[in-house]
């Protein structure tokens, strides 16, 4: 055999791998503002997120396969053993996600109004100022209490974390504030970078990539979506370097913290290949990083022929999880749809890891949807999924331009990790993370109600009499001076 081999293919699969490209293609039409501002409209719109998801660990992932299916693979023969019809059928079911996404997200995406997200107008800029600290501080601590066991029960897991993670809300906020000023961005005071805090605890408690984006994309959305227009010569290589330095730091310190190497020892290695190759330096253990095509191969290739379909309620479960809090529903499951795939078809072949247990592997949402059911839950799980970021996209467009860059940085993660996750967590976590926005929005619409209450009944009280006239006059005096004294575009600047 040769050192390296691509899949089976025939004419067929590349029929439908130009079919699906096409359609992917064409589907950027339907991003918001696709025609008047061109590609920034790619990222600041959840579409966005999702479209280049599948076109890395789908569209992307295939063309490498089908080139090098062993070295950039897991250095194993099993993908060159599928058959062609196998590959065929598994990429006919991923163009058929993405068309059912593209269709989904079209219905859902005409809106007239900010809908359910609405209450977010709320949080205001002078509000972001006020809280961006504290909750960095705060969201820091519950995420290094949150990674590890630090005996908090696990019906608060899942709320704490969704809390936790609301501190991408006013850091944008602030940072879309800073961007909107002329002068280079660079030049922010450390309040700013303050608030990227919680990315940096995060990412060093639980080493993933996604954890810590958030370090590169709350300045880049702020950015976008405060009208500032980066060159895409300058954007495309920063966002290559990014994803190196990342993928080689998350790489050398799970090393160090997951398999107990010394970081000395990373050091010299280090040393010993250069520091330009050990970041640019085999780029197909990088790209493996994004495995979902290879989930899918392997999925079909053996479900329904050597497992039946799962039957599971993949339709319903993510929103009965996602609606009920398990204070509720003690007997919702547990996030491990990756434990299971890679225990049950990513090991397979593999009898002492089935044994013993495996790596958590991503089962890829077309994946995950056609192991549930076949072709019929794919169309509308991809359906589903699809109308979902079209509702939020749709209600984005009506929200002011740093509400809507907060939203969008909350979620972008989660929408360009989608495609190669299991579809209940996505969509699960995806309901959650906008209740809790909105509960959060309702506490502080309902906190500035009872203060301007509070406000009417006390200069109404004061009118009673003369004492109560001089103290309420001396308070009012008070709080004129204080507002004259306090100009908050100065104060943030």
């Amino acid at each position: 055999m040769p050192e390296f081999a691509g899949l089976q293919t025939n004419f067929l699969t590349w029929l439908i791998l130009a079919g699906t490209t096409a359609v992917w293609v064409l589907s950027l039409r339907l991003v918001p503002g696709w025609q008047r501002e061109g590609w920034p409209s790619v990222l600041k719109s959840l579409l966005g997120f999702v479209w280049l998801s599948f076109g890395l660990d789908i569209l992307l992932r295939f063309s490498m396969l089908s080139y090098n299916a062993v070295e950039w693979a897991n250095n194993s023969p099993r993908l060159l053993s599928l058959t062609a019809d196998t590959v065929n059928r598994s990429l006919g079911y991923c163009g058929l996600f993405w068309v059912m996404v593209a269709v989904g997200y079209r219905i859902a995406a005409r809106r007239k109004s900010a809908g359910a997200i609405g209450i977010t107008r709320m949080f205001t800029l002078d509000l972001a100022y006020a809280v961006a600290v504290p909750m960095a501080l705060i969201c820091s601590v519950l995420l290094y209490l949150l990674d590890g066991p630090n005996g908090i029960p696990l019906a608060l897991v899942t709320p704490l974390a969704l809390f936790a993670n609301l501190y991408i809300l006013p850091a944008a906020m602030v940072w879309w504030d800073h961007m909107r000023r002329p002068g280079p961005w660079w030049r922010a005071g450390g309040i700013l970078w303050l608030t990227l805090l919680p990315a940096a605890v995060n990412g060093w408690r639980s080493p993933y990539r996604e954890n810590l984006a958030p370090i590169f994309l709350i300045p880049l959305l702020a950015a976008l979506f405060a009208g500032r227009r980066p060159k895409l010569r300058v954007l495309v290589p920063a966002g290559l370097v990014c994803f190196l330095v990342l993928t080689t730091f998350v790489s050398a310190y799970r090393s160090i913290k997951w398999e107990n190497a010394r970081p000395e020892e990373v050091a010299s290695e280090m040393r010993r290949g250069g520091v330009v190759d050990w970041f640019t330096g085999n780029w197909g253990e990088r790209l493996a990083r994004f495995h979902s095509f290879d989930s899918i191969l392997l999925t079909v290739h053996l479900v329904p022929a050597a497992r039946p379909y799962s039957g599971r309620s993949v339709l319903v479960a993510p929103f009965v999880r996602g609606f009920v809090p398990r204070l509720i529903n003690g007997d919702k499951g547990a996030a491990d749809a990756g434990e299971k795939f890679g225990v049950e078809i990513w090991a397979y072949d593999d009898p002492s890891a089935r044994d013993h247990g495996g790596a958590a592997i991503a089962p890829s949402m077309p994946g995950d949807l056609y192991e549930s059911g076949g072709a019929v839950d794919v169309a509308l799980g991809a359906l589903l999924w699809g109308g979902l970021i079209g509702l939020v996209d749709g209600w984005k467009k009506y929200l002011p331009g740093y509400c809507a860059a907060a939203i969008t940085a909350l979620v972008a993660t989660h929408c360009a990790m989608s495609v190669e996750r299991d579809f209940d967590h996505s969509v699960a976590a995806f309901i959650q993370t906008f209740l809790v926005v909105i509960v959060v929005g309702g506490v502080v619409a309902l906190a500035r109600r009872r203060k301007d209450e509070f406000a009417a009944e006390f200069d109404g009280g004061a009118a009673g009499g003369f004492g109560r006239d001089l103290v309420g006059e001396a308070v009012r005096e008070s709080a004129g001076n204080s507002a004259s004294n306090f100009n908050p575009t100065l104060e943030r600047s």
